[in-house]
Formats: structure tokens, C-alpha cells, sequence
């Protein structure tokens, strides 16, 4: 019998509605603006009722988005779990690559 999946946050996650921008890389998919059901430092859980995430896509990120501080840049981020959720919804769990966002602070 298996157990429960492994959890390999690196940073504990927090319960947190953050509204957020996604942009995917590729320009055929639409972006969206979603409130996140979760948060942490490295990323963040969002539902959505699109289902054109998948594990390893890029995304373009922008958080407390649509606030005018010139603080809120776009982050780059990587799709790293889709979960099939009720009435054909998607959980979608974002990494944050957080090096190429630490290299755009001056």
C-alpha cells in the first residue's frame, strides 16, 4: 500500500489569497489573473478552470498584480504540478525561479 506523496517544499507555505498574474511564455495560451489558495517564498498554488498547464511549462508572474508599485516585477516561474479538481477546475502549483528574479534587484 502506498503511502502519502513525499513533500519536497523547501519553504513552508502559507494560506494566503495574493491575486496574481500568469503569463504563460508560449503566446498561444491566455494569461490570467487568479487569487492564490497558497503561498511560500519559492511559489505558489492557484485553481483555475483553463486546462493548458502542464509540468514544466514557463510562466511570467506578477504578484499583488494590479498594484502600480514599480517593486512588482515579472517573475519567471515553472509549472511543477497540475491536480484535477472538482467541476473541471485545475490546481496548478508554480515554482518561483527566485536567482533570475534576486539578478534583476539592484
Amino acid at each position: 500500500m502506498k503511502g502519502p506523496p513525499e513533500d519536497r517544499r523547501i519553504s513552508a507555505r502559507i494560506n494566503q489569497s495574493q491575486t496574481v498574474r500568469i503569463r504563460p511564455a508560449e503566446s498561444q495560451y491566455a494569461e490570467e489573473i487568479r487569487t492564490t489558495l497558497n503561498v511560500s517564498w519559492d511559489g505558489f498554488y492557484f485553481a483555475t478552470s483553463l486546462s493548458h498547464y502542464v509540468p514544466g511549462m514557463m510562466v511570467l508572474v506578477t504578484r499583488d498584480f494590479p498594484t502600480n508599485d514599480p517593486k512588482n516585477r515579472e517573475e519567471q516561474g515553472t509549472i511543477v504540478r497540475v491536480d484535477k479538481l472538482k467541476e473541471g477546475r485545475w490546481g496548478v502549483a508554480v515554482f518561483l525561479s527566485r536567482d533570475i528574479w534576486r539578478a534583476g534587484v539592484t
